[in-house]
């Protein structure tokens, strides 16, 4: 699936939600540089699929069936790719949630809690997971997925934005933590994605007469167009490289332009 020259040749990773969107092109982009990727998927029929795709282009993956907050079948998926492979070199945490869209004065506790479960504390645990093997071998890219909701707000998912702006606080934070043990934390900010993820209440965001109008025709967006999932895992494909050598706790916004604009 890649030459001898591939950008991560033997590389292993791990891709959480990669059973469609930006983690399935993700990790088909690792692999065709020659990676083995682990694909860590609660849907087992869309991590499956992506594997054999993957497999069928030549490639090396493997897929594990799993919600990201079941912390034991993480843990043991962990376990099971260090048994095989012997080391884990890179780690991009993607699996999320979109919340029901409500302000706080309609939303619950319960939904924000499985918000921030899914969206936040489960970086936490995957990172934990995988960083003291890391630490041992004196390497290691660890890759957070945020959204240029971390910084701004649409005014209707909070939780949401919540978990997103902690992703940007903990990725600081892992940096200067892990920075000792030769570990490079970093994260990318995403702005809209023609993603499932974008679809709201049956409905893709990213296709309706007012974002067209707004975003793309009148430019707020100054590229004139929504984004795609793989306009963005290419910059992932470049944190998780050895082009990528001296960055860490750093945020790379890809927007087509959006956050610069007013």
């Amino acid at each position: 699936m890649s030459g001898g020259n591939a950008l991560l040749k033997d590389q292993v990773c791990i891709v959480t939600g990669a059973g469609q969107g930006l983690g399935r092109a993700v990790a088909l982009e690792m692999a065709g540089e020659g990676a083995v990727v682990a694909l860590l998927e609660r849907n087992a029929e869309t991590g499956a699929a992506v594997a054999a795709e993957i497999r069928g282009k030549g490639g090396r993956a493997e897929a594990y069936a799993l919600d990201v907050t079941d912390y034991d079948a993480y843990g043991a998926a962990v376990a099971d790719l260090l048994r095989k492979s012997g080391r884990i070199d890179v780690l991009v945490n993607n699996a999320g949630i979109n919340p029901p869209t409500a302000t706080i004065l309609q939303d619950t506790l319960k939904d924000w809690r499985r918000t921030i479960a899914i969206n936040l504390e489960a970086i936490y645990m995957g990172s934990k997971f995988v960083a003291p093997h890391m630490a041992e071998r004196k390497s290691g890219r660890i890759i957070h997925i945020a959204s240029i909701q971390g910084f701004a707000s649409s005014g209707t998912v909070g939780s949401y934005n919540a978990a997103k702006g902690g992703i940007i606080a903990f990725t600081k934070s892992m940096a200067v933590e892990l920075g000792p043990y030769g570990i490079l934390v970093n994260a990318v900010a995403p702005g809209f994605m023609r993603t499932p993820m974008s679809v709201v209440d049956g409905v893709d965001e990213t296709e309706t007469a007012e974002f067209t109008e707004w975003y793309v025709t009148k430019g707020k967006i100054p590229l004139r167009r929504t984004g795609y999932p793989e306009d963005v895992s290419g910059t992932v494909l470049f944190l998780a490289s050895s082009y990528c050598r001296y960055m860490t706790g750093q945020l790379l916004v890809v927007d087509g332009g959006l956050m610069s604009t007013f």
